[in-house]
């Protein structure tokens, strides 16, 4: 084999797990374009998407070649990334022998948790999200009951590698019947509230955020790719509560929709009175910390992790009180203080971003704005399309804050990296 062949084998190994890990695709391309420029291969090319990473380079000798390969669906590992990263920075500053690069590659081990470590992430984060909500005490216990059943879905369909759109449509068919059940023996006053906390359990969040960021950061076909899978995957939950909806029809009617979500919204309306800002900012606190456990964020990181999102929530609430009209301005400020946080500890620490950027981003997530769109193009229901506008201005708010942090961190660096140089010259 060449040492072209030799480069290019650990770039497409190391971008397809980093993928799948959790990066975004512009921090996969400059780290594979990083690593070929480091061993003197020019013309590189990078046309990666979510699904596929396809590259190819040139050497000394203009030896040409390329790789291509397929990606397998995302599953969160912050920690796993972390180690990634690091590989990638060691191998462009040591430039180790081309044929060494796959064996460096396999000896990356992440110290994921145990299975009933991130059992216990999911359902403090379940059970932090339903009190948000306001969810009343018996409804957080059928929230938890449904957060062991889906952990348990989710691990048997994995192990048969079921596609994610049946896993979904499965998992909210039995979340939905279990919470219409515990509703019909009056055990709980509204099933929407269990529904809702439970979809966040399933709704990719993260992809749904990342595919407006691609669309805004020139990564269009990317952007619509991710798109189509979100749209795709939040039907397949929708289809799972309308199938309960199906099986339970004679005995609840779907004229429950509308007034069950109404009093869902009313209740949050109202949370002031029940649940005051310091108390919400505890709950982001909590839920991050389990949704960092769920990403296998280690110990001695967790804590920066989960302090993001409680930071995140407070300057929310504040610019939602200071703007409360304009809810694309106080979404794309707290997003980029999210941002702005996420890569000052990256500096700090010499972290990658993402590590502390997806548990800050918690508070952010309109995952019920989406299940609630998606309910209404199901069903034909205007009061539900309605929340359409507000998605879309929370989704574009988010990636807006994200560019524009990114982009000031750019300059800062650049600039700095040009006085350095200046200096070094004198």
């Amino acid at each position: 084999m060449e040492r072209i062949d030799y480069i290019l084998d650990f770039c497409k190994e190391l971008g397809k797990q980093m993928i799948v890990s959790g990066a975004n695709i512009e921090r996969v391309n400059m780290t594979i374009e990083r690593i070929c420029h480091a061993y003197g291969l020019h013309d590189v090319t990078c046309a990666n998407l979510s699904t596929r990473i396809s590259i190819s380079a040139k050497d000394e000798q203009k030896h040409y070649a390329s790789r291509q390969t397929d990606v397998p669906p995302q599953a969160l590992n912050l920690e796993r990334l972390k180690k990634l990263n690091n590989l990638s920075f060691v191998v462009t500053e040591q430039l180790p022998e081309e044929s060494t690069l796959p064996g460096l590659l396999k000896e990356v081990k992440s110290n994921d948790f145990p299975w009933w470590v991130i059992m216990i992430g999911y359902i403090v984060a379940m059970a932090m999200l339903a009190r948000m909500f306001n969810a009343y005490p018996a409804e957080i216990l059928i929230v938890e009951l449904n957060t062991l059943i889906l952990f348990g879905i989710s691990r048997l369909l994995t192990r048969v590698h079921i596609n994610k759109i049946i896993t979904n449509a499965v998992s909210m068919l039995v979340c939905s019947l279990i919470a219409m059940a515990f509703y019909q023996l009056h055990f709980i006053e509204n099933f929407y509230v269990v529904i809702i906390t439970n979809a966040f359990f399933l709704i990719p969040g993260i992809p749904m955020v990342n595919c407006a960021r691609n669309l805004l950061c020139g990564n269009e076909m990317n952007g619509i790719i991710d798109l189509l899978k979100v749209l795709l995957e939040v039907t397949s939950i929708v289809a799972g509560l309308a199938a309960a909806y199906a099986l339970l029809g004679s005995k609840l009617d779907n004229s429950l929709l509308e007034p069950a979500i109404e009093q869902l919204n009313a209740r949050r309306e109202n949370m002031n009175q029940f649940v005051s800002s310091i108390e919400l900012v505890v709950l982001t606190l909590l839920a991050s910390a389990g949704f960092s456990i769920v990403f296998n964020i280690q110990w001695k990181d967790l804590p920066f992790a989960a302090a993001g999102g409680m930071i995140v929530r407070i300057f929310y609430i504040l610019f939602q009180l200071a703007l409360p009209d304009y809810r694309f301005v106080f979404v794309a400020l707290a997003a980029f203080f999210a941002a702005l946080y996420s890569e000052i500890l990256a500096i700090t620490k010499k972290e990658p971003s993402t590590l502390f950027l997806y548990p800050s981003i918690v508070p952010l997530i309109p995952g019920d704005l989406f299940f609630y769109v998606a309910l209404g193009l199901v069903w034909q229901n205007h009061l539900l399309k309605d929340y359409g506008p507000s998605l879309v201005l929370s989704l574009v708010g988010i990636s807006l804050g994200f560019v524009l942090c990114s982009t000031i961190v750019h300059y800062v660096r650049k600039f700095k990296f040009l006085r350095k140089t200046t200096d070094e010259t004198k």
